[in-house]
């Protein structure tokens, strides 16, 4: 038995290595764009799938993510389901009209400050022109700022839809793209009280170092702090190259796909810098033949499962995130 486990391990850690070339050190270019072209045709199926079956719902993880994703593969020439990118984000811009009366009466049935702040990344990261509807739901969002200056998830799945540095990043950018005109002095008020709490805060699972490191980038936050912050999110890098989502867990695909982005979106790890070739190369070691890579769910079932035809059973709507964030930290390698 010992001798079977000496041997996985062995052979995991060939393969991890063999991914990076000698002579440069950095990840074969070829194996990083096979992998997102392997990626990108199944995020796109599995997004239509999930609309198809999900009886007018759409998600963060098969819809929003997935629309910032090919928003990014579309900038560095891969080649993207346009039908698939326009229905998801059709999917987005529909609910959105279809919450107008929601929105004027702020009354809030669903986790509209988690889904809505996705989605308007999403919408942001595609170049959508804002509209009334649009300003109505960040003025919605804007509302719902606690005394703290965050933002609270109402949901109880993380890592998606759980942590308030989650929320509080993401409606910063919301707000940067979207608070209409009239707005924008209340707008940048409550930014610097979000600033300030994402400062003061204490991260502790990567999600949050994840997200309180891209807020506070991109509320412009001081340079030191955000040095900071990187650094002790890069000191949570497995010696297999990998993030893990909490320290008692493994690495796994999503929180390091997530990590390298938000290291590299923050200017503080380029892509040719050793740590984040070795998270390529985890990345590139642990995908799966069908384009896909599989994260364990830790979420609660608090909603109905929807069949998107997405790999791994019942762990499909972490692992689609996964996927994502994977992909994105792949394509900021590519010219």
């Amino acid at each position: 038995m010992k001798k079977w486990f000496f041997t996985a391990g062995l052979g995991a850690l060939i393969v991890g290595f063999t991914t990076l070339s000698k002579s440069t050190g950095k990840a074969d270019p070829e194996a990083v764009s096979k992998a997102i072209s392997k990626s990108l045709p199944l995020l796109a199926s599995s997004s239509h799938v999930f609309l198809e079956n999900a009886g007018g719902c759409h998600s963060c993880h098969h819809q929003a993510l997935t629309a910032v994703n090919f928003s990014m593969a579309k900038a560095k020439g891969f080649t993207v389901n346009d039908t698939s990118l326009n229905e998801a984000l059709k999917s987005i811009t529909d609910r959105i009209d279809q919450r107008k009366g929601i929105l004027t009466e702020n009354d809030d049935p669903t986790a509209i400050v988690m889904s809505g702040a996705y989605d308007l990344w999403a919408l942001s990261a595609n170049h959508i022109k804002p509209n009334k509807q649009i300003e109505l739901l960040v003025k919605n969002l804007m509302q719902r700022q606690t005394k703290q200056g965050c933002w609270v998830s109402p949901s109880v799945r993380p890592p998606l839809e759980y942590y308030s540095c989650s929320a509080t990043a993401l409606l910063i950018n919301a707000m940067l793209y979207y608070a209409p005109s009239y707005l924008r002095r209340e707008a940048n008020s409550r930014m610097n009280r979000a600033k300030d709490w994402l400062i003061s805060t204490e991260a502790e699972t990567t999600e949050e170092k994840v997200f309180q490191l891209l807020g506070l980038t991109w509320s412009k936050a001081d340079e030191k702090i955000i040095q900071k912050l990187a650094k002790q999110l890069l000191s949570v890098q497995r010696d297999d190259g990998g993030w893990p989502q909490l320290n008692s867990l493994e690495s796994d695909a999503y929180a390091t796909g997530q990590s390298l982005y938000a290291l590299n979106k923050s200017g503080q790890l380029k892509v040719d810098d050793p740590a984040y070739q070795r998270g390529v190369s985890f990345l590139l070691a642990k995908q799966f033949d069908d384009g896909s890579w599989k994260v364990q769910s830790r979420s609660f079932p608090v909603i109905p499962f929807v069949e998107a035809k997405f790999p791994h059973g019942k762990n499909q709507f972490i692992s689609a995130a996964g996927t994502n964030w994977a992909t994105m930290a792949l394509l900021l390698t590519k010219q």
